[in-house]
């Protein structure tokens, strides 16, 4: 199969169904105008097929990428031309989601017409409709993306991750520090200003941190331990396709961020911030996980989870600070970000925002 693919304005749309016939495909092509497609998205995309093919041994399919110009029916059909040269047409299929309106027209109506296959995904079934001159067929996506796919045909990095195995290994551990919230936190606290050796009592604690060998593991025991109980609860009560804990992304040169936990259902990846603090600062976070879902996934959703702190922290009867202003609010809900903000931890609470929230 020859695949062709029109980058537009939802890029997105392109990676589910490349991957869903990427065992089929000898040759994909990349269509795009330079002068109305941003040539840095152009160039994560480009990368992100370079990595697939290099990623295994084999020689999967080969790569070519086209500019045109998509104002000039001359140049789109002399393109459109040139790789029906190439196959069959009943060979070619075009996914033609979120493409420029006149090179999509070109390419679909010629096409079609010559015995060739159009594909038209749809992102919120993560189905597909196959258009051909007998007609139309709609068909369920049978092959999803898991995190690390999916980051990497968007062409980013991954520069480390905790290890599922590890995460499974301490689980119990994990669920024994976490299993009384306020009273772990107590504990956490205390290492602000004391080696753990010097804090009297909380042996269960510390004979828990010993064990997995994080006794002198700070940043471990006052923020991943949350983190990673976060994680058990996503996987234990959902059926995401893939989750992943502690995730550490190169964007671009210079641009990373660490993900606490990221999901991903259907080819939507989604993601959680993990907040177990006394204080917060509510607008950075909202405008963090805003960029960060830009990057992740046009129809990714996010979920800040501040735990231990009220909302409103009272200094004097005139003086009030919230973590979350109502601007910060509506911010968050414009950016399709949930925030899920208390002092007190009520799993099932969570669980049921995790559910309504990400549809899960």
């Amino acid at each position: 199969m020859i695949l062709i693919s029109i980058l537009g304005d939802t890029h997105s749309s392109i990676l589910p169904i490349f991957y869903e016939f990427k065992d089929q495909i000898s040759k994909h092509i990349l269509i795009y105008d330079p002068q109305k497609y941003d040539e840095v998205k152009a160039s994560k995309i480009i990368d992100g097929q370079k990595a697939f093919i290099s990623k295994y041994s084999v020689h999967l399919y080969e790569l070519t990428v086209l500019h045109i110009d998509s104002n000039s029916y001359d140049d789109i059909f002399k393109c459109y031309e040139d790789i029906i040269k190439l196959a069959d047409t009943a060979d070619i299929c075009l996914n033609a989601t979120g493409a420029l309106g006149s090179i999509g027209l070109v390419f679909s109506s010629n096409l079609l017409q010559n015995g060739g296959n159009v594909i038209s995904y749809d992102q919120l079934r993560n189905s597909y409709n196959l258009h051909t001159l007998k007609g139309l067929t709609q068909h369920k996506i049978k092959h999803n993306m898991d995190i690390l796919t999916h980051l990497q045909l968007k062409g980013y990095k991954v520069l480390s991750y905790v290890d599922k195995a590890e995460l499974k290994s301490r689980k119990s551990s994990v669920f024994e520090l976490t299993g009384n919230l306020a009273k772990y936190k107590r504990f956490a606290d205390l290492l602000q200003k004391h080696k753990i050796d010097e804090i009297e009592g909380y042996q269960t604690f510390k004979k828990n941190l010993e064990k997995i060998g994080k006794s002198d593991d700070r940043l471990f025991i006052q923020g991943n331990v949350f983190e990673e109980y976060i994680y058990h609860l996503v996987v234990d009560h959902f059926d995401f396709d893939d989750v992943m804990a502690g995730v550490h992304v190169e964007f671009s040169e210079g641009v990373t961020n660490e993900l606490d936990i990221l999901m991903i259902k259907d080819n939507h990846l989604h993601a959680i911030e993990c907040k177990f603090v006394n204080r917060l600062n509510g607008e950075h976070f909202v405008y963090k996980s805003s960029m960060v879902m830009n990057y992740l996934d046009d129809e990714g959703k996010a979920m800040i989870l501040s735990v231990d702190a009220k909302n409103t922290k009272v200094k004097t009867l005139s003086n009030k600070k919230d973590q979350f202003t109502k601007g910060d609010k509506a911010r968050a809900d414009y950016g399709d970000i949930k925030i899920h903000q208390t002092s007190q931890f009520d799993k099932e609470v969570f669980l049921d925002d995790v559910r309504e929230w990400f549809c899960i």
